[in-house]
C-alpha cells in the first residue's frame, strides 16, 4: 500500500498506543487512513477523537 510518509509516521504512533485529538484537530489528515481501514476513530463526548490503529493498518506497516 502506498502511504504518504506523514499517514506512516501516524500509523507508527498508533502502533503503541491510541491517541486522542484535541477538539481543533484538521480531522481531515487522518480521513483516507480511516477510509482505507487502517484506523478507526470514536468520537468522545469531549468533542476530541480517539484514534486506535486495525488490524489491517498494522499490517500495512509490515
Amino acid at each position: 500500500m502506498d502511504l504518504a510518509a506523514t499517514e506512516r509516521d501516524f500509523l507508527h504512533g498508533l502502533a503503541s498506543e491510541s491517541w486522542t485529538s484535541p477538539p481543533l484537530f484538521d480531522h481531515e489528515l487522518v480521513a483516507r487512513l480511516i477510509e482505507l481501514g487502517l484506523v478507526e476513530a470514536e468520537p468522545l463526548a469531549s468533542g476530541e477523537t480517539e484514534y486506535r490503529i486495525t488490524a489491517a493498518g498494522r499490517a500495512a506497516l509490515s
